[in-house]
């Protein structure tokens, strides 16, 4: 794979990003590296840059290809470990975080991972090689009811229970290997006109449960205001409605001075706001972007400062 694919919001996100030309940046999902090169263009030579992505792909293709002024490093590891690697490398704060939580071109158009259901490919979905879990042994090995659960919680699946049985009844004749047979399972299971949805909907369900997507970007969100200077920002791009929701109400929390059960007559918590939000509303991808761009259509851009 050899070209960098389109950042989402790549202005708009740098832009909010750094406010310090000097400071020390991370990007949280390398991919090809765009919002990264970005970053160098928006910073000066001063600046020192972090990136993470726990795909070696994404760090191969990195180390190959990026053409950048400052000093960086690029750490291969999933950011739930945000803090651990920038205190191992001597950079206990920083003044900007960009978590772009899209999936990487590199495992979406390759269909040896398996996250696609438009191209058929071995049931992996991981996000590193080092994780044990596969899509092929969650979707053979679990009961109806975490299956039920998963498609539920996850993908905001209505009509769990059909596709479930179309799985448990394909599963008592044979091990379910391949995007292509999972697919099949879906369809056969699903009304015509929502067969794109429910597809779109279950992958999701599956990738975001076996790579713990939300846990990863809850501890990640609590790491960031331990790394952040005053003044620092953090700016998060999400692509659908579970994870802006987890960064609107973490934002939105961190954003109040008092805490506590609405019934106090008094404050009792002398909590204080630790960050000002900047962005009122999410910003989001305007018409030529998405056209040009297909995959920011959902892309929600929330930003905070420290205070």
């Amino acid at each position: 794979m050899g070209k960098m694919h389109t950042p989402v919001l790549l202005d708009l996100a740098t832009d909010f990003l750094v406010n310090n030309q000097e400071g020390v940046y991370v990007d949280c999902t390398l991919g090809t590296g765009g919002h990264f090169s970005e970053i160098a263009r928006k910073t000066n030579q001063e600046a020192f840059l972090i990136g993470f992505d726990a795909d070696e792909s994404a760090i191969d293709f990195c180390k190959n290809n990026l053409d950048i002024n400052q000093e960086y490093i690029l750490v291969n590891s999933n950011f739930e470990y945000l803090k651990k690697y920038c205190y191992r490398n001597g950079f206990p704060e920083v003044n900007g975080i960009l978590m772009d939580l899209g999936l990487s071109s590199f495992a979406l158009d390759n269909p040896e991972r398996g996250f696609s259901y438009d191209q058929d490919g071995p049931l992996d979905m991981r996000f590193s090689k080092a994780q044990d879990l596969t899509a092929q042994k969650f979707i053979n090995s679990a009961s109806r009811n975490k299956l039920h659960e998963v498609f539920k919680n996850y993908g905001e699946v209505k009509k769990t229970p059909a596709i479930v049985n179309g799985i448990l009844d394909f599963r008592k004749n044979k091990r379910i290997k391949r995007t292509s047979e999972l697919k099949q399972i879906i369809k056969n299971r699903t009304p015509y006109k929502y067969r794109k949805k429910v597809l779109s909907q279950v992958f999701q369900a599956i990738r975001i449960h076996i790579n713990q997507e939300l846990d990863v970007l809850k501890s990640a969100l609590e790491q960031s205001m331990d790394l952040l200077v005053p003044e620092g920002r953090l700016v998060v791009i999400s692509y659908h409605s579970l994870e802006d929701r987890i960064v609107k109400h973490f934002f939105k929390e961190k954003a109040k001075d008092c805490i506590c059960p609405p019934e106090f007559p008094i404050c009792q918590c002398e909590h204080t706001a630790e960050v000002e939000i900047l962005t009122d509303s999410p910003v989001v991808p305007d018409e030529e972007e998405i056209d040009k761009n297909p995959r920011s259509r959902s892309a929600k851009l929330r930003a905070i400062e420290k205070l």
